[in-house]
Order: C-alpha cells, then sequence, then structure tokens
C-alpha cells in the first residue's frame, strides 16, 4: 500500500491499524485491474478523510450526517420537482395560447438539470445511495452554473442573496456524501424493474401536478412544492424520521427544507420566521416527550 495513503489517516488511528488497512487493501487489489484498484484507493481515501473529520459512524458527526441525508435528498427531489414542475407548467401554457414553440438551449438545459436532480434524489432515497446522490449533486451543480452570468450584472445588494440562490441547492445536494456508508438508508427497491418503475411514478407524479394546475400562473404554487415533498417523505419511509432522537437532530433535519423554501421564493423572510417558530415549538415538544419517555421506562 501506498505509504501516502496511509498518511491521509490520523496518527493515532494509523498507529493502531494501519497495517489491518494496509493488508485489506492489499487483498482488494491484488491482481485487480486499473479501475478496481481506482475504486479501492477512492474508498480508503475516502474513509481516511471521514476519520480526520470525525464523521465515522462512530462519532456524533456522522450520525448527525446521517439523520440530515435522507432529508436533504427529499428537500433535493423537492426542489427540483417544484421547478420542473413550473417549467413544464409554462411551456404548457404557451403553447396553449398559440405562443410560436421555440424552446432555448438553456431552458431544455435547465429542465434537464432538473429531471437530473429529481431522478437521482429518487433513485438515493430508493437505495442506490452514490450514484443517486451524485447525479443529484450533478444536477444541482448544472443549474447554478447555467445562472452564472446574472450574478454579474444583478446590483450589488442583490448579488450575494442570488449566490445563495445558486449555492444553496447545491449544498444541500452533496450533504449527503457526508452520510457514513454503515448509515447509509436501506435498499427499498431492488432489481433495475423496480427502480424505473420508481422513476417514472416520479415522473407521471410532477405531470399530474402540472395538469392540476392547467393555466400555470402559481395559483396552486402550494400543489407544486407540497405533493412532492409529501412523496419524498413518504419514499425516506419511518426509519428516517425514527432518527430524529434530539432537538439538534430536528433542526438539521429541517434546515435543508428551511433554505429549499427560501431560496425557491415559495416563502418570504417573515414567513420563515414563522416556520422557525414552529419548529421550535416541535423541538420543545419532542424534548418533552423524551422526557416522558424516559421516566415510563425508568420509573422512580
Amino acid at each position: 500500500m501506498n505509504s501516502a495513503l496511509l498518511r491521509l489517516y490520523p496518527a493515532r488511528f494509523r498507529r493502531a491499524f494501519g497495517d489491518e488497512i494496509a493488508e485489506s487493501y492489499r487483498e482488494a487489489t491484488e491482481g485487480a485491474g486499473p479501475l478496481a484498484r481506482l475504486r479501492e484507493t477512492a474508498d480508503v481515501a475516502a474513509h481516511a478523510l471521514r476519520m480526520r473529520l470525525g464523521l465515522g459512524s462512530a462519532y456524533p458527526g456522522g450520525r448527525l450526517f446521517a439523520t440530515t441525508a435522507p432529508f436533504a435528498l427529499a428537500a433535493a427531489a423537492s426542489y427540483a420537482a417544484f421547478n420542473l414542475i413550473g417549467s413544464v407548467g409554462d411551456w404548457y401554457v404557451m403553447r396553449g395560447v398559440g405562443t410560436p414553440d421555440r424552446v432555448s438551449a438553456l431552458f431544455t438545459f435547465m429542465n434537464g438539470c432538473y429531471l437530473l436532480t429529481l431522478i437521482g434524489a429518487v433513485v438515493a432515497l430508493a437505495g442506490r445511495y452514490l450514484p443517486g446522490v451524485l447525479c443529484a449533486a450533478a444536477g444541482t451543480a448544472g443549474i447554478s452554473a447555467s445562472f452564472l452570468y446574472p450574478v454579474w450584472i444583478v446590483p450589488s445588494d442583490l448579488r450575494w442573496e442570488l449566490v445563495g440562490f445558486l449555492l444553496a441547492p447545491v449544498l444541500i445536494a452533496i450533504l449527503p456524501l457526508a452520510c457514513p456508508p454503515d448509515l447509509r438508508p436501506a435498499r427499498r427497491v431492488r432489481g433495475p424493474a423496480g427502480m424505473l418503475a420508481l422513476v417514472v411514478w416520479a415522473l407521471l407524479l410532477v405531470g399530474a401536478v402540472v395538469v392540476i394546475d392547467p393555466l400555470g400562473l402559481g395559483l396552486m404554487i402550494p400543489w407544486r412544492f407540497g405533493v412532492p415533498t409529501v412523496a419524498a417523505l413518504a419514499l425516506a419511509g419511518r426509519k428516517a424520521f425514527a432518527r430524529i432522537r434530539t432537538t439538534v437532530q430536528l433542526a438539521v433535519a429541517a434546515a435543508p427544507f428551511m433554505v429549499t423554501l427560501y431560496f425557491s421564493g415559495f416563502v418570504q423572510r417573515d414567513e420563515l420566521l414563522t416556520l422557525l417558530g414552529v419548529l421550535a415549538v416541535s423541538a420543545v415538544a419532542l424534548r418533552l416527550r423524551r422526557g416522558n419517555d424516559s421516566n415510563t421506562v425508568n420509573p422512580a
């Protein structure tokens, strides 16, 4: 094993487990091709980075990111579906009123990125975790890249808010990468046929919401965000909610949705404060419930 690769680990961990890591690496790469060696090297480097950052499953930070990951994916799916529904709805209206059917390359590219983000988040929630997260991250990065030019032409007082608008979806989409591999959601859909059926279901759901709001005038915006959010949370499953046991976990699980709601223009600052108040009340209720559960398990 390359000594430089082994030095990526913290010194204490390297002294305790360095020989085992080197032997495991040797067994995994013996007789393997270049691609397999590259994959194994990337796995070792990622594991070393987690150890240095305290993001393993044995660390509180790793467990916190594991709690947040499914909700970040659900928020990414909601963000993509919300914008895709609005975009398809606008296109539907333009065709209905006889507007010339001219779709720019940028419009097509953005819709493709929204679609990639939605499919990636759905696939990751269904259990094909790493490919799904990477697709969602690539989709959000493409969306943000398509808005880079306007950053430099907007007024300076709005520029930082636009930067936040561009970065927020990307950060939410890549956040699940910090989840330790052994704490990732279990595979819920097995086989390519099941995964394809799930993707088709997600696309049909987007189409159904477009049909519900045929005018595309934003009269049913709550449906545009609410329906995909409920569907994504249902796909995340009960286990995702069961992991929320502390007020900190509740706050970080809700944060991706708060950020998405704000930077999607769905809520304004005063409404965001109201949502934060609701979150605070929920945190107090969670804390009281945990206290009652502790008293029930350990009666005085």
